[in-house]
């Protein structure tokens, strides 16, 4: 009898890790996410010009009503420069000690990681339009407008249209319908 109440503990426990991590991935699979590492289901389109990015990192700065935000500044720039959010959420990080942040604005949010006791910007989402890129790319524009903005130069993943700035930073495009569904400014911790 103890030795099936220590192995339904330990299946337990096993169960209650697997859901944890789930949960971590969970908010991953929405997005395309890190591009670095190469993956079957992603093409490379053709690279107009390898010895130039399409995508600089000036492009990955996030521009909201004249304020900016880079990607892995601390959460507290970012709240000084764009105000109080809406709402905040955490759940357990998936990056290190503490907590995954979402901090929610008018049709966007902003995720954050935790490190050495602060919070850092992870990835910003924009979902509405009126919130275009640094080359006037905006939810509802077509994807050709994106590949004419930014060349031809990306990976497609899945739905995404991801193009690598370097130094862990990437811009993707959600398309749907030949359409800009989201935009995601991303750090790959």
């Amino acid at each position: 009898m103890k030795r099936i109440l220590v192995s339904l503990t330990a299946a337990a426990l096993a169960l209650t890790s697997a859901v944890s991590l789930a949960g971590c991935g969970s908010n991953e699979s929405s997005s395309a996410k890190d591009t670095s590492s190469s993956s079957a289901a992603a093409s490379s389109k053709p690279d107009e010009s390898s010895s130039s990015a399409a995508v600089s990192a000036n492009d990955v700065k996030f521009t909201y009503n004249g304020s900016t935000v880079e990607l892995n500044t601390e959460i507290d720039a970012m709240v000084a420069a764009l105000g109080e959010p809406i709402s905040v959420t955490s759940q357990m990080s998936c990056h290190g000690e503490g907590e995954d942040k979402t901090y929610t604005y008018d049709g966007f949010v902003v995720n954050s990681y935790p490190r050495d006791g602060k919070d850092y910007v992870m990835e910003i989402v924009v979902s509405n339009a009126g919130i275009p890129t640094s080359k006037g790319i905006e939810v509802g524009s077509s994807a050709s407008d994106v590949v004419a903005a930014y060349g031809s130069g990306y990976k497609e993943v899945g739905v995404y249209y991801a193009y690598d700035a370097g130094n862990k930073m990437s811009l993707q495009f959600y398309i749907e319908n030949d359409a800009v569904k989201e935009i995601d400014y991303f750090y790959s911790v």
